[in-house]
């Protein structure tokens, strides 16, 4: 009897902190409406990730190039939704869908085409 609790003692212990690393989920919050929000096509030029860290993912600065030429800067974090999922690379043509958070884009959904 006292194998089995260690057994499966440990596997709880495990997977509790397998959850912590790999973070809660999160519902994602309420925009107020559409204003504020717009979609940029275009080519990924660089991207700068900032480090790791737990319950909030990894960070990222998406720099995109549209067909016009002009460069604009997403902003994305844990809450940003990768479709397919996979990390962004140079070079990715992609579609992000962002939100205007407070002067800065911040993008909530990363298409690629």
């Amino acid at each position: 009897m006292k194998r089995i609790f260690c057994r499966y003692g440990l596997m709880v212990i495990a997977a509790i902190i397998l959850g912590m690393c790999l973070g809660v989920a999160e519902e994602r919050p309420a925009f107020a409406g559409n204003d504020g929000t717009t979609t940029i096509t275009g080519k990924i030029t660089s991207i700068a990730y900032g480090p790791w860290r737990p319950f909030f993912g990894r960070r990222a600065t998406i720099f995109i190039e549209d067909v016009k030429g002009k460069t604009h800067t997403v902003y994305a974090g844990h809450k940003t939704a990768y479709i397919p999922h996979r990390t962004p690379v140079a070079g990715d043509k992609v579609s992000i869908d962002c939100i205007d958070n407070k002067g800065l884009w911040a993008g909530v959904t990363v298409t690629y085409e």
